[in-house]
């Protein structure tokens, strides 16, 4: 396979999403590889690459908003293909957070040719403060919450970023 110009960019509010986006860049050793901040990235360049990882962590069953904001500015110079990725504070991605982005895509003939998410401890939000809204719930609801921030306790972790270098090594050889 020739060797592709690709741009990983992305938001994190955290530190989550950049670890999982360096990761992924790592997986990507035979390309030429950009990781920039979405913050940093001029809209009108990402059609000079011939993929685009979009990241961000998922709040409010969203995406930040600057990266929505990124591809609505670089219409209609958008790249060829699309992946995604994010991290979010939940056990499982129940939203669909790129749905906004989809929209667009399609509409400007970008193929979306990959989606990864992954599990990211809610750092966002002080613990003291996280405990105090589960006080909110039933007891059976808040037992089940405090389990579940446990098993999200230090993710991503190392297993969670090699899965993010394996996705993006195993999504250039399937192109």
């Amino acid at each position: 396979m020739d060797k592709l110009k690709i741009l990983i960019t992305f938001f994190s509010n955290t530190g989550n999403t950049e670890k999982v986006a360096s990761s992924m860049k790592d997986g990507l050793t035979d390309h030429d590889v950009d990781m920039i901040a979405v913050k940093d990235v001029a809209p009108k360049t990402l059609n000079s690459y011939d993929i685009v990882f979009l990241g961000s962590g998922v709040y409010a069953s969203r995406i930040d908003k600057s990266v929505l904001t990124l591809v609505k500015k670089a219409v209609p110079d958008l790249p060829s293909k699309l992946v995604y990725f994010c991290t979010h504070a939940s056990l499982k991605l129940y939203q669909e957070p790129f749905k906004r982005i989809n929209n667009i895509a399609k509409e400007h003939n970008c193929e979306i040719i990959g989606k990864f998410d992954c599990v990211g401890e809610n750092l966002g939000i002080p613990l003291e403060t996280q405990l105090g809204m589960l006080e909110k719930l039933p007891e059976d609801q808040k037992e089940k919450a405090i389990k579940d921030m446990e098993k999200m306790k230090g993710r991503p972790n190392e297993l969670d970023l090699e899965n993010a270098k394996n996705f993006a090594t195993s999504l250039m050889k399937n192109l």
